[in-house]
């Protein structure tokens, strides 16, 4: 796998969680949100070779759905413990941002994989 793509993906699932993040907020709900959001870009990057390992008998399609589910298995088994300072709205929050995150991930790894078969 080449460095420089895998650079760029991390780049770029990155700058989607950051422009779906929200800048003014004022509750522990969207607070929550965007620390959900903030430990999946984590996760990713911290993961990156696992989603973008090559899978060349697959066709574009069945790649897409084998690393969207790969990315999903281990959102899902991310758990929050309570703390303190977390309120039940944080945490609803941060599961929520976990959520997003997986729709974001697939929107970057469908162009990643659409931008393989192009010439």
């Amino acid at each position: 796998m080449e460095q420089a793509k895998i650079r760029k993906t991390i780049r770029k699932f990155s700058d989607l969680i950051e422009r779906n993040k929200d800048r003014w907020a004022f509750s522990d709900y969207k607070e929550g949100i965007n620390e959900g959001l903030e430990i999946a870009k984590d996760t990713f990057e911290e993961n990156v070779e696992k989603f973008l390992s090559p899978i060349p008998e697959e066709d574009p399609a069945t790649k897409v759905k084998s690393l969207q589910d790969r990315f999903n298995l281990i959102i899902n088994t991310i758990v929050v413990h309570e703390k303190p300072n977390y309120s039940k709205d944080r945490l609803d929050g941060i599961y929520e941002g976990f959520e997003k995150s997986k729709k974001l991930f697939g929107e970057c790894i469908r162009e990643y994989y659409s931008s393989d078969t192009e010439p």
